[in-house]
């Protein structure tokens, strides 16, 4: 969670840059068409095509405490993506049969470093203690994601069609509810646990026949203070991802479980900053329907910086 869950002052703020890497997401499907030198969509031997992608995230979070107990959130993303493509044959192929699946290659997944805005989101946030015992904490967080990251056309009608399109998009051009849920408890003197669940459903497809995937992640954690500016945390995560749709046919990809080992250390630099660095190693996955096509997940890393501001 970007923000305390403690108590701020009215006209307080907290802000957060968050920078994440994430590297070796691997997808791909297997594939029976070639083009032609001219462009024309023709029959070859099957082969897969071998995709991963790079990730990097760059993510401001600010933070305003209006009333007591209230805040606003307010999140803006950029994002890159370093895809690397490649063919890998399945059967015997001539050269030029070759060259007909490299040319195909190019149209749906090219080597490429795509970046741009993500959707940002604005939420309303409220918390309150003594929930359970008379020191835990209760966070509750609503609001949209904001339609303004880059949509594509359905990258399926254009591939059929022999025509260059792109599947990855950075946003789903529509707003978008999302709800979040984050509680902590006290254990000991030193140790606390906390439970967070956040989601996002879209309701409707955008201009584009696109409607994007219903997403819920759900975190445990440990957290232990070693001293008054060391606090470790050690956790797990769950991610599902259900099928997106285009023109109301299902996106092949989309679609997946996700479960993976969380841990974390933030140091307290004094004068109101704190600097933390987290990592998530995936354990095991799967696709919904066991052989979709979306990109597996790998090692994630965040580097997170953060400031209070009183009124």
């Amino acid at each position: 969670m970007e923000v305390s869950l403690a108590s701020e002052q009215v006209g307080a703020w907290r802000l957060r840059l968050n920078l994440d890497s994430g590297w070796g997401f691997e997808g791909g499907h297997s594939e029976n068409k070639g083009l032609s030198p001219g462009g024309a969509v023709i029959a070859v031997p099957e082969h897969r095509h071998k995709v991963e992608v790079d990730l990097w995230r760059a993510e401001f979070v600010a933070a305003y405490t209006f009333t007591e107990n209230w805040d606003a959130w307010l999140r803006l993303p950029f994002e890159r993506k370093i895809r690397t493509a490649s063919i890998e044959l399945v059967e015997p192929a001539t050269q030029a049969e070759q060259d007909a699946m490299e040319r195909n290659l190019l149209i749906h997944h090219a080597s490429a470093t795509l970046e741009g805005l993500s959707d940002p989101s604005l939420l309303a946030a409220t918390r309150s203690t003594g929930l359970f015992t008379e020191n835990d904490v209760v966070a509750f967080a609503f609001g949209t994601s904001i339609p303004l990251g880059q949509t594509e056309e359905n990258p399926y009608l254009l591939g059929d069609a022999g025509e260059a399109h792109e599947h990855m998009q950075f946003g789903t051009g529509t707003f978008t509810p999302l709800l979040e849920a984050f509680y902590v408890t006290p254990i000991s003197e030193d140790t606390s646990f906390s439970v967070s669940l956040v989601g996002k459903a879209p309701l409707y497809e955008n201009s584009k026949g696109y409607k994007g995937s219903t997403e819920v992640s759900a975190g445990v954690n440990l957290l232990h203070s070693l001293d008054p500016n060391w606090r470790v945390r050690v956790g797990w995560s769950s991610f599902y991802q259900d099928f997106a749709k285009w023109d109301g046919g299902r996106d092949p990809n989309s679609g997946l479980i996700s479960h993976g080992a969380t841990m974390g250390v933030t140091y307290d630099l004094g004068k109101d900053w704190d600097l933390s660095l987290d990592l998530r190693l995936p354990i095991s996955q799967r696709a919904l329907d066991g052989h979709s096509d979306t990109y597996e997940h790998g090692p994630m890393v965040r580097l997170g910086l953060s400031r209070s501001i009183g009124p």
